[in-house]
């Protein structure tokens, strides 16, 4: 199941890479949400989908309050590095053999604890996928994924083999 829940990620990584950059945000998000949405899917394919929709809300609606006169373009761009982000993810997460499977939870909560965006510092919203149990998303809303994506990209994965 896992398995075709990747697969399917990958396709998608494809549809939203033809997207203009104007609309990325907005295709992401209607992407992610239909796929939440989808009771065909897996229950874990519904949650990491149920994330990505929770991330990118919340990433619009601190953009709006914080800096309601940025440009679309930085939801874009956030947003385009947030999927990239879990896309990442899943593919170290099945790389791994069960027992490394923690490990590299564990490096994808660190990235997104160690950038954050706004500094908000309600914790039980923005950690609620750290601390809700059975969540393979276990990354914080409030996170930079620019710079935690550019992070784990430089992180040396030869132990993951």
């Amino acid at each position: 199941m896992l398995r075709k829940f990747f697969i399917l990620m990958a396709f998608s990584a494809l549809t939203v890479q033809q997207v203009s950059a104007q609309e990325v945000f907005t295709e992401i998000r209607r992407l992610s949400f239909a796929a939440a949405r989808d009771t065909t899917k897996s229950v874990e394919e519904r949650k990491i989908a149920t994330f990505k929709v929770d991330a990118l809300d919340y990433f619009a609606q601190k953009s709006r309050e914080l800096t309601p006169d940025s440009s679309m373009s930085v939801l874009d761009y956030q947003a385009y590095a947030m999927y990239e982000y879990v896309n990442l993810f899943a593919k170290r997460y099945t790389e791994v053999k069960k027992r490394k499977k923690e490990q590299v939870i564990y490096f994808f909560k660190q990235a997104s604890l160690n950038n954050p965006r706004f500094g908000d510092e309600d914790t039980g919203l923005t950690h609620a996928y750290i601390d809700k149990p059975g969540y393979l998303t276990q990354f914080s809303l409030d996170t930079d994924w620019v710079k935690a994506l550019d992070e784990l990209r430089h992180l040396d994965w030869s132990w993951i083999k």
